[in-house]
């Protein structure tokens, strides 16, 4: 299957069905909210556990107690994990609404318009300034640079920060920048799909720019959603995938359920007790059935019908589980949902959590498994740059014989210090920063 992508032709474009630049991460809806929280939070073994508890509670032939005791933290404990969940989506929403409502540049009939985000349409020319993040994946059209090049940024994508070159393509180069206002073509490329290193289209521009030869594009020709220009005045590309069918949107996928280290450990200990339980109230109920049959039926205290309800051999154990029930207190969910709510916060509230760079205070995106901060067992990585934040500090330069920079000792920090002698005219001395902790590197 082929799209066709219909460049700066608005009627052209609204007899496709493409989808909206409006991106959605959200995991609920205001109508699925109760019933798709509801059934995650009743995957989890300890949820069951506690469910079928109250519900044997319900039976008022075999508990002793008020049903409300069991009822009302079960409710406790729902109400706390579909507010956590309510918040961590809700917090989704607005991160969302900030990217859709952007303000961008495109270009419509001709006319250059400033507009939100979300009103792209797949077709319209995207102007771009240095520094701008990309709305959605853009075929390149035309750059500030003569070459026809511009650079990228795609940490975003795949978490690299060096940047990327990208070159306009062959049918585009020799377009002067008045007429980029007035061009009309068409990209026939691929469906929508999630390879961010593959992209084979063709583009086609109709005159009086050029003939109708076809031009291929590939990924080199295109700058993807969530990358940055850097480097660059100014660069303009047509849209081709739009919203969620963006590459990095057809990557996201549904937000699963996240259990931490302390709720998987739980759920297993919940469960070996279960099995405890079970074995515990089958040989006591055995053993207090035989005991009814032959002893307690003699006792003229003791009134048991001489036929009772099918349902008679199932009383005395459903007691027994009832009173097993305190081995897993339902207190010790209670207090691990509001500690977690707490701590939280308190990562949120952290002065000393905050960038000093960027001055941006950290925020616990997902409150539910911030308990999992530190416990990283394993770290998968190509090269240290992926993990380490290398800072070039100049601290020294000899031109001429003229010393330039600080020359006290104080700047000069680490075990390894020294000069570069040679011939050359200049010397130049470097810290490169690690973690914080900085070695030395000559240059000549």
């Amino acid at each position: 299957m082929k799209r066709y992508v219909y460049i700066n032709d608005d009627e052209a474009s609204r007899q496709q069905l493409y989808c909206v630049n409006r991106i959605s991460n959200r995991k609920y809806t205001v109508l699925n909210f109760l019933p798709k929280n509801l059934w995650e939070q009743f995957s989890r073994f300890m949820n069951q556990y506690f469910l079928l508890i109250a519900c044997l509670q319900l039976w008022s032939l075999i508990t002793p107690v008020n049903p409300a005791s069991t009822w009302g933290p079960l409710i406790f404990i729902f109400a706390v994990s579909a507010t956590k969940e309510a918040w961590d989506d809700y917090n989704r929403y607005l991160s969302d609404k900030k990217a859709n409502e952007k303000e961008v540049w495109v270009v419509r009939q001709g006319i250059k318009k400033h507009i939100q985000a979300q009103d792209i349409h797949v077709g319209n020319i995207v102007w771009l300034r240095e520094n701008d993040e990309v709305p959605c994946d853009l075929v390149l059209m035309g750059t500030s640079d003569p070459q026809g090049l511009c650079y990228i940024e795609t940490s975003a994508l795949d978490g690299e920060t060096d940047l990327k070159t990208r070159v306009i393509p062959s049918a585009c180069m020799g377009i002067d920048f008045e007429l980029l206002h007035k061009i009309k073509g068409l990209v026939e490329c691929p469906n929508p799909d999630k390879d961010i290193r593959r992209f084979d289209a063709n583009l086609r521009l109709f005159p009086p720019f050029l003939d109708n030869d076809v031009c291929p594009l590939t990924i080199k020709n295109t700058i993807l959603q969530s990358c940055y220009l850097r480097n660059t005045e100014w660069a303009c590309g047509v849209a081709v995938y739009t919203g969620n069918e963006t590459k990095l949107g057809m990557s996201r996928g549904i937000p699963e359920p996240k259990l931490t280290a302390v709720d998987a450990m739980i759920d297993k200990l919940t469960g070996a007790i279960f099995v405890f339980q079970i074995v515990v109230v089958m040989v006591l109920g055995i053993a207090g059935n035989v005991w009814k049959d032959t002893e307690a039926r003699k006792q003229w205290y003791v009134q048991y019908p001489d036929k009772g309800p099918w349902y008679e051999l199932l009383v005395i154990p459903l007691r027994f589980e009832l009173l097993c029930s305190i081995m897993i207190p339902i207190s010790i969910k209670v207090s691990l949902d509001l500690v977690k709510s707490l701590y939280a916060k308190f990562i949120d509230w952290d002065n000393e959590m905050i960038d000093l760079e960027t001055g941006i205070p950290s925020h616990a995106t997902n409150t539910a498994i911030s308990e999992d901060l530190g416990q990283v067992e394993y770290i998968l990585t190509d090269k240290t740059g992926t993990l380490t934040e290398n800072r070039m500090i100049f601290r020294r330069c000899c031109i001429s014989g003229i010393f330039y920079g600080n020359e006290s000792g104080d700047a000069l920090k680490g075990d390894a210090r020294g000069w570069l002698f040679s011939p050359c005219s200049y010397r130049i001395y470097f810290d490169i920063s690690c973690f914080g902790a900085e070695c030395v590197n000559f240059f000549q």
